[in-house]
Formats: C-alpha cells, structure tokens, sequence
C-alpha cells in the first residue's frame, strides 16, 4: 500500500517536470517579469504594511532591507527578493497587493469625486456673482446650488453656512484659500462620515 504512495508521488513529480517543460519560453518570462513587478511593489510598501505581508519573516527582512537601499543596491535586492518569489507561493502576496491597490484607488476616486464636489460649488458661487454683479446686488447668501444640496446630502454634519460663505468669498476674491477651505470642508466632512460607518 505505502508502495503505491511512493509510487503515485514519484509519478507527481515526473508529471510536474514535464508540464514544466511544456510551458513555452515566453510564458516563463512573463511570470519571471510578473514576480518582479511584484518585488519592485513589495519593496515601494510602507514598512507597516510590509509587516502584514502574507509570507515568512525573513522575507519581510529582505523587503524592508531594500527599501532602505540606494538605487543600484535596491536594483539587486529586488533582483534577489525576485529569486526567492519564484521558489515560493506568490498567490497570497498578489492577493494582498490587489486587495492594497484596490484600497488605494478607492481612497484615490474619493479624493476626485470631492475635488469635483468642490469645483461644482465654486462654478454655482461664480455664476451667482456674476448674475449678482449683473443686477448690480450683492450675492444672496441662499443662492440655489444643486451642489451644495448634493454635497449636505451625501455627506452628514456639513456646514452649510461656512460652505456657502467660503464658495462666496472665493467667487468675490479668486483667492485659492478659499477653495482650500471648501475642499478641507469636505475631506473633514467625508472622514467623520467613514469614521461612523
């Protein structure tokens, strides 16, 4: 019984050296370059998600060690980090690394959807001051802004009253605080939402 072990394991290992064989050059480079756009991410990680990476510790030295390097140094850890991916399982590590780039574009489309957020209000702010300079009046402090609906809407604890007032000052003295001011009115406002979710 223990022979038929031995003998379908000798078999496993035959069958797998010979499916090696049949992979085709090219596809072998395109893993080998797969593993190294791997290090080279691994190594461009911050040292406190390095420590979360899913493989030995020793790995995770290595890692940090070339972060630390200057550019030709780096260039041959990453070479040798490079060599010891091949040797082991890299599935966890590139599931990690999408779930990592997958946070980092989510983090990225929110930071664009309140830049645009703020260069709404500022567009509803200048066309009010122009219909306000227009009519010879001052701007209406309520003017209608959809965007600034929209931003109360979606994100709770807004202040209204600083948005509008900033959105108006920035309309009155093209001044960039004050677009700054709205933005960090929002960020601040998107944080505190994530922070309660």
């Amino acid at each position: 019984m223990e022979q038929d072990g031995v003998l379908l394991n000798s078999y496993l290992k035959s069958y797998i050296n010979i499916m090696d064989h049949l992979v085709s050059r090219s596809e072998k480079k395109r893993r080998a370059k797969n593993i190294e756009k791997l290090a080279q991410e691994l190594v461009s990680l911050s040292p406190v998600i390095i420590k979360k990476l899913p493989c030995d510790s020793w790995m995770q030295t290595e890692i940090l060690d070339a972060a630390n390097m200057k550019a030709g140094a780096r260039k041959r850890q990453v070479k040798y980090i490079t060599k010891n991916l091949r040797s082991i399982d890299t599935d966890p590590l590139f599931d990690f690394m999408a779930a990592q780039k997958g946070s980092r574009l989510k983090d990225k489309k929110e930071f664009q959807e309140l830049e645009r957020l703020r260069d709404a209000i500022i567009d509803e702010a200048l066309a009010a001051d122009r219909d306000a300079k227009h009519d010879g009046s001052p701007v209406d402090p309520h003017y209608p802004s959809g965007a600034i609906d929209d931003a109360l809407e979606s994100l709770a604890g807004l202040d209204e009253n600083d948005l509008r007032r900033s959105a108006i000052s920035f309309a009155k003295t093209r001044k960039i605080t004050h677009s700054r001011e709205i933005f960090r009115t929002l960020k601040a406002a998107s944080e505190r939402q994530k922070w309660k979710e």
